[in-house]
């Protein structure tokens, strides 16, 4: 039985291009992330870019939910919500 790290690095895994790796911004090293699960011959997926950093839309996904700035700004502040992180610091799969 393979663990996560030998599973994700297996030759199968790797031939099926299960995981990629993508430029993010910011980001030191290019970051991994899970490829498209179902391929198709005639029409084939790809990742594009990478996923969204820890918090990226937290903002916006609050404001359309009908949120404040200064409700959001309180629940940043409790600790019930995280806004965009730090600066250097990205959320993507196995980053």
């Amino acid at each position: 039985m393979l663990d996560l790290d030998e599973a994700l690095d297996s030759e199968l895994v790797r031939a099926r291009q299960m995981v990629v790796e993508l430029d993010q911004p910011g980001a030191a090293t290019p970051v991994r992330q899970l490829g498209p699960p179902i391929k198709l011959s005639r029409t084939p997926a790809s990742v594009r870019e990478p996923g969204p950093a820890l918090g990226e839309h937290t903002h916006v996904v609050l404001r359309d939910a009908g949120y404040s700035d200064e409700e959001i700004a309180a629940l940043e502040e409790a600790g019930a919500v995280a806004g965009p992180i730090a600066a250097g610091v990205h959320g993507s799969f196995m980053g």
